[in-house]
């Protein structure tokens, strides 16, 4: 026999009754408040929260724009493993003068078509030595 009527509950119906039992219990602070003639609510008691000293402020920010420093400073960084940059100049070289296209250099790398293609119209721009021979295809002109 179960003597307790909560051992038959699921686990959502479990939480949604403390969820209530947790509602009810304010709700009768709140009412004794009222009654006591103390004002027992949601704003009567006022936190102190986010008040810090002037140095300590200043310590958090300073800590937070270095954080922020460092996090530019490691984004512009080469891929050490990566290395597509170097990869793709010695495919191109490779090709000779009639180049080679996006889709032939990413199977070659084994890298995605779009990733290759992406590189040539940011990274690749910047390489005076790479160029572009007809529409998707890239050469080496050193």
């Amino acid at each position: 026999m179960q003597n307790n009527p909560l051992a038959s509950l699921s686990l959502q119906e479990l939480k949604r009754a403390v969820a209530i039992r947790e509602k009810v219990e304010g709700l009768e602070r709140e009412l004794n408040g009222i009654i006591s003639g103390k004002a027992v609510g949601k704003g009567s008691a006022r936190r102190r929260t986010g008040l810090r000293r002037a140095a300590s402020r200043r310590r958090v920010s300073k800590a937070m724009k270095g954080r922020s420093a460092m996090a530019v400073v490691q984004r512009r960084m080469p891929s050490a493993l990566g290395g597509l940059k170097e990869r793709i100049i010695r495919a191109l070289g490779a090709a000779g003068d009639k180049g080679a296209t996006v889709r032939d250099l990413a199977a070659k790398l084994g890298k995605s078509y779009g990733n290759i293609s992406v590189w040539f119209h940011t990274t690749g721009k910047g390489v005076k030595e790479i160029k572009k021979v007809a529409p998707g295809k890239f050469a080496w002109a050193a």
